[in-house]
């Protein structure tokens, strides 16, 4: 059995506050999946967490409009597959100079510097179905913000020609209609060996936050749901779907640390 072919279309526009806000009207009227929303500049972009997202001209903002068909809590994943095609096609536009990775759930780097990252938000049916998913994509092809905790990075900085947001576009779309046929039939399992061959942080040190709890251990594996494994400082494992990663390796640390637990902290939901 295999997925029908994603079929894209476009969305235009000069500058809006969001895109995924417009992806998701667009949603709620009926809009089929492949539409995508993208803008020269947002004024109100946001990521993981609430945080914003500058989106100044010349780097990539745009949201994909899906109607996945497999169970709402599967769907999450969805962000994963998008980060694989992301160092796809930067890979692609350097001509192989980079070898970009993707970090766990969302962010795809060179080196250890985030170059782009993912925002998946997800609209139910009342029974509890996925009526669809929104991919907001947002690439630092121009410029990259240099007043972060953490470091960050754009095509210019590393000497690579500058695409334009079209030309990034374009070379996204192809292994992300691919990853995605996949996915469709066989969930993130069916990508997850190609998304290993490109994971920062397996066997390193790491933290995982979750809200205001932060679990410490070494990242062992990504599971074929999506969920990662970390083995705390006792040996024990515990698998989490959700929560935000930190690299300790990269210096990135959240405000507080605790070991990990026995106990699983795994839950459904958003990645």
């Amino acid at each position: 059995m295999s997925a029908a072919p994603l079929r894209f279309c476009l969305e235009h526009y000069a500058r809006v506050p969001s895109t995924n806000d417009l992806a998701q009207a667009a949603a709620e009227r009926g809009e089929p999946e492949g539409l995508w929303i993208v803008a020269d500049v947002q004024t109100a972009g946001r990521g993981r967490q609430g945080r914003s997202w500058r989106s100044p001209a010349g780097n990539f903002h745009g949201s994909l409009l899906l109607r996945p068909t497999r169970p709402l809590g599967e769907c999450a994943t969805l962000s994963l597959v998008a980060a694989l095609a992301v160092a796809e096609a930067v890979e692609a536009l350097a001509a192989g100079r980079l070898r970009p990775r993707v970090k766990w759930p969302n962010d795809v780097l060179v080196g250890r510097a985030k170059l782009a990252g993912i925002l998946p938000e997800a609209l139910a049916t009342a029974d509890g179905r996925c009526a669809a998913l929104i991919l907001g994509i947002g690439a630092n092809l121009a410029h990259h913000p240099e007043d972060l905790d953490r470091p960050a990075t754009s095509l210019a900085a590393l000497g690579e020609a500058v695409p334009s947001p079209e030309a990034f576009l374009e070379a996204f779309a192809e292994p992300f209609a691919r990853h995605y046929a996949l996915w469709q039939v066989g969930g993130f399992a069916a990508v997850r060996e190609a998304w290993l061959a490109r994971a920062v942080g397996l066997g390193e040190p790491v933290r995982l936050a979750l809200g205001e709890v932060v679990h410490e251990g070494k990242l062992v594996d990504f599971g074929r749901d999506g969920s990662i494994l970390l083995e705390g400082p006792a040996g024990c494992l515990v698998r989490f779907t959700t929560g935000e990663l930190f690299l300790a390796a990269a210096g990135e640390r959240p405000a507080s640390v605790a070991p990990v637990g026995e106990a699983s902290s795994a839950a459904p939901g958003r990645l």
